[in-house]
């Protein structure tokens, strides 16, 4: 795994306070989903209380990160097919209360922008999206899908990062798949970018 390009993704500035960096973060025809490039498997995270459909062996990290002055821990596993991150971020919050997983959530969304080198003026797509959990039976919890391209600034080349954020009780998620270079261009992964993000189901 690349760590520059992780690094980059998971630098926060204003909204985090600081730089913070995960080092975990960070396919091409109608083909692509038979390709053994993409060798899917559905990880259990008990530690972050979540279900994930990854397209291969994840790495995890632990940090802390600062989300609105408050220092709060950080998981992060992921799994990169090419020049593709696929990546699952959890922040433990301190309280089960709506309006800390709200700011939470702002946070997290503004600083993945902010890493990506969007700006104000930047198009950003977003939607609401209903997040199927991995109780038995399923319950649709409400979150948001964000979608925004920018330019390397190590390389200039294009990026794409597409994520889907939701909170469930004491934890904030970030489902995230960041595609570079010639993937970015074009909607040549869009089936897997889908597959990744309706495999994610939070506990």
């Amino acid at each position: 795994m690349h760590l520059p390009q992780v690094r980059q993704l998971f630098r926060t500035r204003s909204v985090f306070r600081g730089r913070v960096i995960l080092p975990v973060l960070l396919a091409a025809t109608a083909l692509a989903a038979c390709s053994p490039r993409y060798d899917w498997r559905t990880i259990r995270s008990g530690e972050g209380g979540y279900a994930a459909l990854y397209p291969g062996k994840p790495t995890s990290a632990a940090r802390e990160v600062a989300i609105a002055g408050r220092k709060l821990p950080m998981t992060m596993e992921a799994a990169r097919v090419d020049d593709t991150l696929f990546a699952v971020g959890v922040v433990t919050l301190p309280a089960d209360d709506a309006a800390v997983r709200r700011e939470a959530l702002a946070s997290m969304q503004a600083g993945l922008l902010a890493n990506l080198g969007a700006h104000a003026g930047d198009a950003v797509r977003t939607r609401p999206v209903t997040i199927q959990s991995a109780d038995q039976p399923a319950k649709p919890v409400e979150g948001v899908e964000l979608q925004v391209s920018g330019v390397s600034p190590q390389d200039q080349s294009p990026r794409r990062l597409t994520a889907r954020l939701v909170a469930v009780g004491t934890r904030a998620y970030q489902a995230v798949v960041l595609e570079s270079g010639d993937a970015a261009r074009d909607q040549r992964q869009a089936e897997q970018v889908e597959q990744f993000l309706t495999g994610f189901h939070p506990y």
